[in-house]
C-alpha cells in the first residue's frame, strides 16, 4: 500500500510537471511510467518563430490592418455621403470594402496574436468558429461580387447596347444582397468543421494544448469549396477579360483606320479650292490624334482596372485556395 500511495503521487507530481513545462518550453515533456519503466515524450513544437520571422511578418499585419481599415472606411464613407458617387460601379466596391473590412477586423488581429503565441488558442472555441465562418463569408462575398463586377463591365465594352437595359442601380443591389446571402450559406460548412481541439493524455485534456482548427472535418467540404469559388471564377473571370481586350483592341483598331480613311477623303474634296482643304485636312488630322489620344487613354484605363481586378481576386483567394487545398489533400 505504500508503494502505491508513493505511485500515484509521483504520476501526479508528473502531470502537473508536464501540465506547467509545456507551454514554457514548447520543447515537449517526459513522463515516466512507473508499472512498465517506460518514457513518453510529448513534442509540440515552438510556441512561436524565430524572432527574425515573427518581427517582419509583425510589422507588415500591422501596416495592412491600418491602411486596410483607413482606406475601405474612407471608400464606403465617400460613397454613403455623396449621392452623384452611387453608381453601380462603386456599388461593387462598396461591397468588396465591407469584405475587405471584416477580414481585417475579424482575422488579422487573431493572427497577430498567434505570430507570437501559437499555443493555446486563449479565444474559445465559439470566437473560433466566428472568426473562421466571418473570414470564409466575406472571402466568398469578395470573389463572387469581383466576378459580377467583371460580368458588368463585358457587357458594357462588349456589348454596349444590352447596358442600357441590364445595368441598373436597383438590378445591382439586389445581386449584391443575393452574394452576400449565398456566401451567408454556402461558409457555413466551415462553421460545422472548426472547433478547439486539445491534445489528450490518459483520457484526460491537457489545455495548454488547445488549438483552433479542424474538430469534425466534412469529406472534400475544402476541394467543393475550392473549385466551386476559386477554379470556376478564376476560369470566367479570364475568360471574360479576353473578351474585354480583345475588343478594346478591335475597336483601338477601327477607330485608326476610320480616322485614316476620313483624313484620305478630305484630301480629295474641295480641289479647286486647296487652302479649304488643306485647313480641312488640318483639321481632320487634330481630330485623329484626339480621337487616338482618347481611345488609346480609355484603353489604358481599362487595361488598368483589368490588372487591378485580378489582383484584388488574386488576393481574395488566395487565403481559400491555400487552405482548402491543404485540408483536401493533407
Amino acid at each position: 500500500m505504500a508503494f502505491s500511495n508513493e505511485s500515484a503521487n509521483l504520476g501526479s507530481n508528473v502531470t502537473n510537471i508536464f501540465q506547467t513545462l509545456a507551454p514554457v518550453t514548447g520543447l515537449g515533456v517526459e513522463e515516466e511510467d512507473i508499472a512498465s519503466n517506460s518514457t513518453y515524450v510529448f513534442d509540440f513544437g515552438p510556441k512561436r518563430d524565430s524572432l527574425s520571422s515573427v518581427i517582419p511578418m509583425t510589422v507588415i499585419y500591422i501596416v495592412i490592418l491600418i491602411t486596410g481599415l483607413v482606406g475601405n472606411i474612407c471608400t464606403c464613407f465617400v460613397i454613403i455621403r455623396n449621392k452623384h458617387m452611387r453608381t453601380v460601379t462603386n456599388y461593387y466596391l462598396f461591397s468588396l470594402a465591407l469584405s475587405d473590412l471584416l477580414l481585417l477586423i475579424v482575422g488579422l488581429p487573431q493572427e497577430l496574436y498567434l505570430l507570437w503565441n501559437k499555443y493555446p488558442y486563449v479565444f474559445g472555441e465559439a470566437f473560433c468558429i466566428i472568426r473562421g465562418y466571418t473570414s470564409e463569408m466575406s472571402t466568398y462575398a469578395s470573389i463572387l461580387t469581383i466576378t459580377l463586377f467583371t460580368l458588368e463591365r463585358y457587357f458594357a465594352i462588349c456589348h454596349p447596347l444590352k447596358t442600357h437595359t441590364m445595368s441598373k442601380l436597383s438590378r445591382a443591389i439586389y445581386m449584391i444582397i443575393g452574394v452576400w446571402i449565398f456566401s451567408l450559406f454556402a461558409a457555413t460548412h466551415v462553421a460545422l468543421q472548426l472547433g478547439v481541439v486539445f491534445y489528450e493524455y490518459k483520457g484526460q485534456k491537457i489545455y495548454e494544448t488547445a488549438e483552433c482548427t479542424l474538430k469534425t472535418p466534412l469529406q472534400h467540404a475544402f476541394l467543393g469549396s475550392t473549385l466551386a469559388f476559386f477554379i470556376f471564377p478564376m476560369i470566367v473571370i479570364s475568360v471574360l477579360y479576353v473578351q474585354i481586350g480583345m475588343q478594346l483592341r478591335e475597336s483601338d483598331s477601327v477607330s485608326h483606320n476610320r480616322s485614316e480613311t476620313n483624313i484620305e477623303q478630305s484630301e480629295t474634296l474641295n480641289g479647286d479650292n486647296k487652302q479649304f482643304s488643306l485647313k480641312k485636312v488640318h483639321l481632320a488630322k487634330l481630330l485623329k490624334r484626339h480621337s487616338t489620344r482618347s481611345i488609346r487613354g480609355s484603353a489604358t484605363s481599362s487595361r488598368k482596372a483589368v490588372i487591378k481586378m485580378l489582383c484584388k481576386y488574386l488576393i481574395s483567394s488566395s487565403s481559400v485556395s491555400d487552405t482548402h487545398i491543404h485540408a483536401s489533400f493533407f
